[in-house]
């Protein structure tokens, strides 16, 4: 009985020990259930970081300080295994085997301190390390070790080792103001972490130990004494060899620390604004990075020498991506004015380069076909008087060759056809975002340069020419620009024959095919060139950031050479393939580029965009009637019909002839009537300035008096008097160079002329 009553006593006992630790566990779980809710902070850091550029590969290429003045990076996500057997070997060996809190430390640190030799020990484990970081580094004391030790506890429950391991490395201090791992190997060893050797990785292991006391500038003996500790400690482990222990114990400690990387700089300030404290990961190549500032330093130092230009912007786009793979914001030269100003942000006047999406555009909308003839005589728009950049005119061109000889006058005669308002609308489906103002503000100026625009928005524009023309996908409605027109502007753009701008054309013939444009704004304060490809956009700005001019300055110039260079660095890639939807066969005259008629005596079948059938059919092949010994045009009213021969003539008006038959010896002028048979021909006449609707602006010289409009006029009969009326009034008469000054006055007049035949030409005219 008392046997059985002893073993009854035995389970009571072990049911209320088991029941007293069930409390214990409960309450524990209670208490730091409560402390983690009650006590700790949802976020253990709210500390500021440093904004971090990298490259493709992850690299370093730049980083900006944090607000507070500290190098400190944002939290890191990865872990280096040799960095961390180095850190556990010297701060915490049983961090794998403990909750927060190492009792045979804290032991060991107690001893140590009552000992009284002077030097006092914590204890403390990596995790209590964070606590205390955590807590903002409170003064060491009982009370604050104690709340260090529930708030490592506290860490290990809702945290894993290697997030731990990730919030010290984040977050210790390594001197001075770097902080976190990722800036002191930038700071002090002046490379990424995975390339550090284990003298490196000792001598960083160890600085967290004591920042303040141990420093790259000061007790260097006492940093040395504990690096070679710790290597001679991964050797007794195993961790190191006696060969590697030997190499790494002659490595000299660091000098002083480095400068933090500082490549893409400009590109690094622009993403901050929306980025500030984050780490950034780019499409950015280092390498090619690195080569294109180096151009573009060597460019504006020469350019700076030569003719006191002193900045230059170069972006270079990956088709797919659309991202940046070099930016170069400016030259970082920093004895440069402005070099600190972002050209690739910053809108400026981009001359010519909007030409090609016009062309495009009104081959999409059936406006035009590619080798269209385009009036190129002198223009007048409400007191705008565009000119080509040589000055002159040929009378009339091909519309692919007003893109590549980038002709002012045509194109505005384009644009005046598209209308402007329309084509805002196109630049702004390409991913232009600078147009301000609407159309009236603008007019017949927005395709000479008289808008602005940023590098990075032109550059963007000419990826979508890229990606539209090699997508698979079938032209909606929403495409603006379709495949058909976009190939005809890519391969305008892919000739060489620039005879616009001088230039040394020989130097481009050896490069890759490249279908590129360029501009010059007026005053030649910019200089662009932008070049695409199937896997590449490179644009290039040249100029004063200070919005200075420079004669001479040309985008062909200046701005061509630094492009083709960066093309240099590029792989080759295959050339676009020219589209087969949405095209077909059609007969065109071979002289006007418009549709056939019946009347032309020369044609070809060629394929076009099916939109083209809607253009204009050629207005400028007639039938003629012409003597039998070619002579004269005569007509049925003065010959028999065995007297003449019917030919088919190409015949330009007679403005546009009056200067294309200067610059093409193959143009046949038209033979002048008999005498007997020139009944009048209204076609014989015709004003080169102005033209029909034009506004005249008439000038005021220095004494402030109105000065003379000179009007000109064209004959196709040579020495034939005209005569000139300005309404009912006689105004004057010329022969031989028709040219005629007056002041006109103020209102809307009919302008005309009359030769002695008779024939009689008028236009309206608007006189401010």
């Amino acid at each position: 009985m008392k046997q059985f009553a002893n073993q009854i006593f035995v389970k009571m006992k072990g049911h209320a020990l088991m029941s007293f630790f069930l409390i214990l566990i409960c309450g524990c779980i209670l208490f730091f259930t409560l402390f983690h809710w009650l006590v700790m902070p949802r976020q253990l850091f709210r500390d500021s970081t440093s904004t971090v550029l990298l490259d493709k590969n992850g690299a370093l290429l730049g980083a900006r300080i944090a607000a507070d003045g500290q190098w400190r990076f944002p939290e890191t996500d990865s872990l280096n295994e040799k960095f961390i057997t180095c850190l556990i070997q010297y701060e915490d060996k049983r961090f794998y085997r403990h909750l927060g809190v190492d009792p045979i430390a804290i032991l060991r640190a107690c001893k140590h301190n009552m000992s009284g030799n002077g030097r006092r020990e914590g204890g403390s484990t990596l995790t209590m390390q964070v606590a205390r970081m955590a807590r903002g580094n409170q003064p060491r004391t009982v009370w604050n070790k104690i709340v260090e030790i529930f708030w490592a506890i506290d860490i290990e429950l809702t945290h894993s080792k290697e997030e731990i391991l990730r919030l010290y490395l984040s977050h210790a201090p390594f001197g001075g103001n770097i902080v976190g791992l990722d800036a002191a190997t930038w700071r002090y060893c002046n490379r990424e972490i995975s390339r550090l050797s284990w003298a490196e990785m000792c001598c960083l292991a160890v600085l967290p130990n004591s920042p303040s006391l141990i420093h790259l500038s000061r007790n260097r003996s006492e940093l040395q004494k504990k690096r070679d500790g710790l290597l001679r400690t991964l050797h007794e482990n195993g961790f190191i060899t006696e060969e590697e222990l030997t190499l790494a114990l002659e490595e000299p400690l660091p000098d002083k620390p480095y400068a933090i990387p500082n490549n893409a700089m400009h590109y690094l300030d622009f993403l901050s604004k929306k980025n500030n404290g984050k780490q950034i990961k780019t499409d950015i190549d280092s390498r090619l990075q690195t080569m294109v500032q180096r151009l573009a330093n060597d460019y504006a130092r020469s350019y700076h020498n030569s003719n006191h230009i002193d900045n230059i912007a170069i972006l270079v786009l990956d088709v797919e991506t659309g991202n940046p793979i070099a930016y170069v914001g400016n030259t970082t030269d920093m004895s440069v004015e402005a070099w600190q100003v972002d050209i690739v942000q910053s809108e400026r006047s981009p001359g010519s380069t909007l030409k090609p999406f016009l062309y495009a555009a009104m081959i999409s909308s059936g406006e035009i076909t590619p080798r269209q003839l385009i009036s190129d005589t002198p223009l007048s728009i409400n007191g705008f008087t565009p000119s080509n950049f040589s000055h002159t005119f040929s009378g009339a061109v091909h519309a692919d060759d007003a893109i590549v000889q980038s002709l002012n006058v045509p194109l505005v005669r384009m644009l005046m056809q598209h209308g402007p308002g329309r084509f805002m609308e196109d630049l702004k489906w390409l991913g232009m975002n600078t147009l301000h103002y609407n159309e009236d503000h603008y007019g017949a100026s927005l395709i000479l340069g008289g808008v602005e625009v940023k590098l990075w928005d032109l550059c963007q524009m000419y990826r979508k020419l890229s990606v539209q023309l090699q997508s698979k996908e079938k032209d909606t409605e929403e495409c603006r620009l379709t495949k058909p027109a976009i190939w005809y502007a890519i391969d305008a753009m892919s000739k060489l024959n620039r005879p616009e701008e001088e230039a040394e054309w020989s130097q481009f013939r050896s490069m890759k095919n490249i279908a590129w444009k360029t501009g010059t704004s007026w005053g030649s304060r910019d200089a662009w060139s932008v070049g695409v490809t199937p896997k590449y956009v490179v644009g290039v700005w040249t100029g004063n950031a200070t919005g200075e001019g420079r004669a001479g300055m040309t985008g062909v110039g200046y701005a061509s050479p630094v492009m083709f260079d960066v093309f240099a660095l590029l792989e080759n890639s295959e050339w676009f393939v020219k589209p087969t939807t949405d095209m077909e066969t059609m007969v065109v005259c071979r002289q006007s580029g418009c549709l056939a008629t019946e009347n032309c005596a020369f044609t070809d079948t060629v394929f076009l965009p099916s939109v083209s059938a809607q253009t204009t059919q050629c207005p400028y092949c007639r039938i003629v009637h012409i003597s039998t010994d070619g002579l004269w045009q005569v007509n049925s009213q003065c010959v028999t019909v065995d007297e003449f021969q019917t030919k088919q003539w190409f015949v330009l008006p007679a403005a546009q002839e009056y200067y294309y038959k200067t610059k093409h010896a193959d143009y046949h002028v038209l033979p002048p009537f008999r005498e007997d048979c020139d009944y009048g021909n209204a076609d014989q006449i015709d004003f080169i300035y102005p033209e029909h609707n034009a506004t005249i602006f008439v000038p005021r010289g220095f004494d402030g008096s109105l000065e003379h409009v000179v009007f000109e006029a064209v004959n196709r009969k040579p020495n034939t008097v005209l005569f000139w009326h300005l309404d009912t009034e006689y105004i004057g008469k010329t022969e031989g160079s028709h040219k005629l000054g007056i002041i006109p006055p103020k209102g809307d007049h009919v302008l005309s002329i009359v030769d002695e035949k008779g024939n009689r030409r008028a236009i309206l005219i608007h006189v401010i």
